[in-house]
C-alpha cells in the first residue's frame, strides 16, 4: 500500500515573511548555508517547531515554483545570481495553499494551477481587470 503523505500546516503569513527574511539577512551576513538554520535562529523563542518546519516546507516549496518559471507574472528578476523581487500575493499564496509532504523533502511542491489561483486571490487588483 502507498505512504499516505500528511497535509503540512498552513501558516500565518507574518510569520513567514519573518522567517524568509531571516534567510535573507543570514546569506546576506554569513554567505550561502542551511536556511533552515535561519528559520530556528529566527521563529525558536516565539513557533513550535512543527511551525518552523511548515514554513521551511513552504518557502523551499515556493523557491522550487519560482525557479521553475511558474511565478513569472509575480516575479522580477534582480540580481545576476537569480534573486527576484517577489510579490507578497505569492507569498500570501505560500503560507496557505495545500501542501503535502512527499518522499523527499525536494519533491514537496505545490500544485501549480491551485496555487496560482489562491495567488490570483491574494494579489491587488487596484480596481483593473
Amino acid at each position: 500500500m502507498p505512504k499516505k503523505h500528511k497535509p503540512i500546516p498552513v501558516v500565518p503569513f507574518d510569520v513567514l515573511i519573518k522567517g524568509h527574511e531571516s534567510v535573507n539577512e543570514d546569506r546576506d551576513r554569513l554567505g550561502p548555508g542551511d536556511p533552515t538554520v535561519a528559520l530556528i535562529r529566527a521563529l525558536h523563542k516565539e513557533q513550535k517547531p512543527e511551525v518552523i518546519l511548515a514554513i521551511d516546507y513552504r518557502l523551499r516549496a515556493l523557491a522550487k515554483l519560482i525557479s521553475e518559471g511558474k511565478g513569472k507574472p509575480w516575479t522580477f528578476a534582480m540580481t545576476e545570481e537569480g534573486g527576484h523581487m517577489v510579490n507578497e500575493a505569492l507569498f500570501r499564496a505560500a503560507a496557505r495553499a495545500p501542501l503535502f509532504t512527499a518522499k523527499t523533502v525536494g519533491e514537496v511542491a505545490f500544485n501549480p494551477d491551485e496555487f496560482m489561483k489562491i495567488a490570483l486571490e491574494e494579489s491587488e487588483t487596484d480596481g483593473q481587470a
